[in-house]
């Protein structure tokens, strides 16, 4: 964590060097002509809201400052072998303008588009079927190829019924493809109506009765499962006083993106595009 948070302000403090430094900025250190204001502090804690320069032991202070002088003196490097000049630094510029521009338009509209409790409770009644949740127990063997699922549902039929569930964590923790759960025995407990959820995985588990697993392989993006089912839950709705905060948010969000594209449409109408042939 701590190396991330040095490469962080490294690359915070590049960016600092080529941008108009704020009037009220101080200045920590110069390099080569170049001035490193503790503006940068500023710009990172945006970015990580638990950073914070001044609790910090004074000598992990002086490794941040010492991180920040390597990062202007490697970017003043690329200057003088020409990198400014590439491709892939104008793109980064582009890049990083395209990202500045978002954030600009996302902190204003932040402060002028609301979305009211009735707007967010119109919203829950007519879509209520989003806020069903129904949580499964399951244990999974995730590999590649259908085959191998075949053979480890031989495997599994070998043994008595009540040994099933200790034989398929003993197959997960050695054949599981899925890092996620392999260490568990293939344990999961997930909302199993989720968007995350493959939905060739959920509706085969919704068919399914506890203490049973599939007798075919059940195929999804990720490759071929078997699935031992625990326990599946019955379907609960969430209320609507538990989704409000995040509703009201979702709602906002949505408003803003919608604003940005239609800036950006009108933005690429009047622009001149011409495609190389």
């Amino acid at each position: 964590m701590k190396d991330f948070i040095l490469k962080k302000v490294a690359q915070v403090a590049v960016v600092s060097s080529l941008c108009l430094l704020p009037l009220s900025a101080k200045t920590i250190v110069s390099v080569d002509g170049v001035d490193i204001s503790d503006s940068v502090f500023s710009a990172l804690k945006q970015q990580d809201p638990n950073f914070n320069y001044d609790a910090l032991p004074e000598a992990q202070k002086q490794q941040l400052i010492d991180t920040l002088i390597d990062g202007i003196i490697t970017a003043n490097a690329a200057k003088r072998e020409g990198l400014d000049k590439s491709e892939e630094y104008k793109m980064a510029n582009l890049q990083m303008l395209s990202g500045l521009w978002l954030k600009r338009q996302v902190d204003s509209l932040s402060k002028t588009i609301n979305v009211s409790v009735a707007d967010a409770q119109k919203f829950y009644n007519e879509n209520k079927s989003m806020f069903v949740t129904q949580n499964a127990e399951l244990r999974h063997i995730l590999v590649k190829t259908e085959q191998e699922a075949k053979n480890l549902i031989a495997e599994i039929n070998k043994v008595p019924k009540t040994k099933t569930e200790s034989k398929f964590s003993e197959l997960a923790q050695k054949l599981s493809i899925d890092t996620n759960s392999k260490a568990n025995g293939g344990f999961m407990k997930l909302p199993i109506n989720s968007p995350a959820v493959a939905p060739e995985f959920a509706q085969e588990v919704l068919k399914m009765t506890a203490g049973t697993y599939t007798k075919v392989p059940v195929k999804t993006m990720y490759g071929y499962h078997v699935i031992y089912l625990k326990k599946l839950d019955k379907p609960t709705t969430q209320t609507f006083e538990a989704v409000k905060g995040q509703l009201v948010e979702l709602l906002k969000q949505q408003k803003m993106e919608e604003v940005i594209k239609e800036k950006v449409k009108k933005m690429r109408d009047n622009a001149k595009i011409t495609y190389s042939k």
